[in-house]
This record gives structure tokens, sequence and C-alpha cells, in this order.
């Protein structure tokens, strides 16, 4: 059980570092892509509603990426009134806590409930309702599922992580160490 745990806390953690590959690199394209819409508008007196739509996809697909490595890199937004107080092996806890009670369930559900607006976005074929927009709007909704799905997955590898530690923390040694200063 433990090498099966351990073997999927190491893929949970790979999926999770592809994530924040392509949020790096989607930001870096969001960027190029800006500063050649700028420049077009007002340097070149042109420019496409398409390319600015195409903006929100690639900063949907940055920001639904990003937020699991904030996660793991835990650089992620969480109130510290409690977890300032509390010792290593407290934190540790409300890790485990919070990532069991809030995270997962939380996930779980925009999951179960946005599938279906996905799923009619995608059967509708909806577009853009501007002139020379993006199609395929099901796109950005669908980074939904993809960034709640990266949410679920380092949830569930943090709480593998955080309880392999837990477990080490409360592991008694086989032979504990003798008092070398009492007599036998």
């Amino acid at each position: 059980m433990y090498l099966f745990l351990h073997r999927l806390e190491r893929v949970l953690y790979r999926i999770t570092s592809i994530s924040g590959w392509v949020a790096a690199v989607s930001m870096a394209a969001l960027i190029l892509l800006v500063f050649g819409n700028m420049a077009a508008r007002y340097l070149m007196g042109f420019g496409a509603v398409w390319l600015q739509e195409l903006e929100w996809y690639i900063l949907s697909l940055s920001v639904m990426t990003a937020i699991a490595y904030a996660m793991r890199a835990d650089e992620h937004v969480r109130v510290d009134i409690f977890s300032s107080r509390l010792n290593r092996k407290g934190r540790m806890w409300l890790d485990m806590l919070t990532m069991t009670l809030v995270a997962v369930p939380v996930a779980i559900l925009v999951l179960y409930y946005t599938w279906p607006f996905v799923q009619t976005s995608y059967v509708r074929g909806e577009r853009s309702p501007n002139a020379g927009g993006m199609p395929w709007t099901f796109l950005p909704k669908a980074m939904i599922l993809l960034g709640f799905f990266l949410i679920l997955s380092e949830s569930i590898r943090k709480i593998i992580s955080v309880g392999r530690r837990l477990s080490f923390h409360y592991r008694r040694p086989a032979n504990p160490p003798r008092n070398r200063n009492h007599a036998a």
C-alpha cells in the first residue's frame, strides 16, 4: 500500500509540474499576444477581435493551470491566523484537514456542476457573439474543469504527502535507545 501511495504521489507531483510549466508558457504567450495586439492597434492602426478574444482563452489556461502549482509551492492564499500559531506538526494537521474537508469536496462539486455547462456549450457549438470573434467558447469554460481537476489532484497529493510525513512523525523506533547512564 505504501509503495502504491508513493507512486501515486510522484505521478500527481509530475502532473502539477506540467501544469506549472503550461502556466508559465501560456503567461509568456499572453504577454507577447497583448503586446502584439497593442502594437498592431496603436502603431499600425488595425486589430482583430479574435486576437483580443484569444487573450481570454490563454488567460483562462494560464490562471487555471497555475492554481495547482501555487498550491504545491505553498504560495496560495490562505488565512495565516491559525497556521502561524501552530508548530510544524500542527500545520501539517491543518493542511491535511483543509485539503480533506475543503479543497477536495469543493473541487469535486465544481467538476460535477461544470461538466454539463461545458458539454452544453460544446454540443450547441457556441461561438463568440462578436463579429469576427473566436469559435469554440467551450474551451475557456473547459479550463474550469482542467483547473479544478488539477486542484483535486494536487489536494490528493498533498494529503498523501502530509499523511506520509505524519505517519513517520508518530512512528516509534523499533529499538528505543538505551539510557547509558542507567545501570542494568
